[in-house]
């Protein structure tokens, strides 16, 4: 009669542990979390303003009903975070708390899919139990996973789903439903992140491939497919035409022209002595393209890019931190190695994920890349679960096992304790200037002062800030897709607000834009001429003929006015760092 009880026991234990690290999961990626990352990014704030217009108006900022892809910048965003972010906006409010909040359930969530994919994909190991377990943790306190939960995060929707869609392709293999059901999670993927629509596809043909080998019957193959190309269908025809068009243009290798060029025109010009069909065949659009792939790949695995300092864009990463623990490299090796030397049933599919992993980020020009690599999760915490928990089982002796678990769980502490320094004391200081830092003051001021100017001009429409003033003066959407002027759409696909409002925003053209009375000028400190603050002139004939030119209106300004700009406010990041001007334009007469 003991052994049931024990059992029960174990059992309780055992959701006793994985509910302490989801609880923990689930903190370590909610707090602050409307404070930490310093500022929302400017996709987050479109993401929260679309979904805020989608709940008022049932329309997109550009007046579309209910769209599946939205135009936003001209980046074209999937729909599938968008439209969960409605219910958090709807209970919350539009916040920094709101926007982020799907991806903190998500991420939590997360978790719990990790647990039983472990077991699943181990299925038959004597230690599946705990490698779940362990797997589950390190996922719980992985920078890469924490940051990505942390954030309005699409790439952070697109890995559980891929990772719930493997957990019910595995499970399927005793029920068609389930298998039904991965098809119809695995599509989902395709309308979160861009990256998915070629990672995901790739991982679709290993199933097939599985379900193949297992001799499983051809209908049952095409019912497992048919959800997929049915939902991948509807998708593709918006994006390929749209987004994937936009962001392929400015990601592809061939757009950096200059880099372009001395790879190969330079190149072809230096074969002095060799024919031109020579240095043809060595340099050309192919060969530069399989160049720069094969070096994107490999340097998605350096150790640099996983466990030093992470990625170059600096919205997914943290300062000199890696995307995982240095603690966890020997661990997630010795997980390769015995996933081979044990037989692990699925080890081949194992390594097919990990060797797919970086072939989105590989092929655009500015990888390796957090975001478009993150689908590589959950599997290097699966593998240094897995890793740790055979090396404990081969160590026979207590006393030595002991002394290992010590040490390991040391070194754990201390990456651990040292991450939680840099995220929550010196990132929210040292990242802010990379995020939406100072907007939400900038705004809150030029609300207060707004009404004593004939006009609000801020500089750089190209980094769309006025996707700022629609969050936090939370515009009504209807009024705004009325009354909105937009720029043509550019070479790159992205097209640019250029008034609504009072506010208008344009390149500043300091020669003039500081003679012109009734003004509030916005720009960033580093882009504003050093005599901006404190010039004084007095008008001539031929300055008023030119701003009459100009600009078609010159608010009562007269020939021998003085025109004085100071600065009225600088609004300042927390480590003391400029970020905005507000130059005020005005005359004494």
């Amino acid at each position: 009669m003991e052994k049931p009880l024990i059992k029960s026991l174990n059992m309780n234990k055992r959701k006793l542990f994985l509910i302490l690290i989801i609880f923990l999961g689930f903190i370590l990626r909610l707090w602050k979390v409307g404070e930490i990352p310093p500022g929302l990014n400017r996709d987050e704030a479109s993401i929260g303003y679309t979904s805020y217009s989608i709940l008022k108006t049932g329309k997109d900022e550009y007046g579309t009903s209910f769209p599946l892809s939205f135009k936003s910048f001209g980046d074209w965003k999937l729909p599938l975070y968008i439209y969960s972010d409605i219910f958090a906006v709807k209970l919350f409010g539009l916040s920094e708390v709101s926007v982020r909040l799907p991806s903190v359930l998500i991420g939590t969530f997360a978790l719990v899919i990790v647990y039983f994919l472990t077991k699943e994909l181990l299925n038959g190991y004597k230690y599946s139990e705990q490698a779940g377990l362990l797997s589950s943790f390190l996922l719980a306190i992985s920078p890469w996973h924490l940051h990505f939960s942390r954030v309005a995060s699409e790439a952070n929707f697109s890995v559980f789903l891929i990772s719930l869609g493997l957990l019910l392709f595995f499970k399927g293999f005793r029920s068609l439903l389930l298998l039904f059901l991965s098809s119809f999670v695995f599509a989902l993927s395709l309308y979160s992140y861009h990256s998915s629509h070629l990672f995901t596809p790739v991982l679709i043909l290993g199933c097939v491939i599985v379900l193949y080998l297992r001799r499983t019957s051809k209908k049952v193959i095409f019912l497992f497919i048919l959800p997929f190309i049915f939902l991948s269908f509807i998708i593709y025809q918006k994006t390929f035409t749209s987004a994937d068009k936009t962001k392929l243009s400015g990601l592809s290798y061939f757009a950096d022209k200059y880099l372009v060029y001395q790879k190969i025109s330079l190149a072809r010009m230096e074969h002095i002595y060799q024919s031109q069909l020579f240095s043809q065949v060595l340099h050309n659009k192919l060969t530069f393209a399989a160049g720069r792939f094969t070096e994107n790949y490999l340097k998605s695995f350096s150790p640099e890019f996983l466990f030093l300092k992470g990625g170059g864009n600096l919205q997914h990463n943290i300062p000199n931190f890696g995307n995982l623990y240095v603690w966890e490299l020997p661990f997630i090796l010795f997980g390769i190695f015995f996933m081979f030397h044990k037989k692990i049933r699925w080890r081949y599919f194992l390594l097919f994920w990990l060797l797919l992993s970086p072939i989105p980020a590989a092929i655009t020009r500015d990888a390796p890349h957090s975001a478009r690599m993150l689908s590589i999760l959950p599997l290097p915490q699966i593998l240094a679960a897995f890793g740790l928990a055979e090396i404990i089982t081969l160590l026979k002796d207590k006393r030595i096992k002991k002394y290992f678990l010590i040490v390991a769980l040391f070194l754990l502490q201390i990456n651990f304790v040292l991450y939680l320094d840099r995220y929550f004391i010196h990132f929210p200081q040292a990242g802010e200037v990379y995020w939406g830092g100072g907007y939400k003051d900038l705004i809150s001021k030029i609300s207060e002062v707004s009404g004593q100017y004939k006009k609000i001009v801020m500089d750089r429409p190209d980094y769309s800030p006025y996707i700022y003033f629609l969050f936090y003066q939370k515009i009504d959407p209807a009024d705004f897709q009325q009354k909105v002027v937009r720029y043509t759409v550019d070479a790159e696909g992205f097209q640019h607000v250029k008034s609504f409002q009072d506010l208008t925003f344009e390149k500043l053209d300091w020669s003039d834009d500081l003679l012109i009375p009734g003004r509030l000028l916005v720009t960033w400190a580093e882009s504003t001429p050093p005599n901006a603050t404190r010039s004084a002139i007095t008008v001539d004939k031929k300055i008023l003929n030119r701003m009459e030119e100009k600009q078609g209106q010159i608010f009562g300004l007269q020939i021998g006015d003085v025109i004085y700009n100071r600065l009225l406010q600088v609004i300042r990041l927390k480590n003391g760092t400029p970020q905005f001007y507000l130059i005020e334009v005005n005359k004494n007469v």
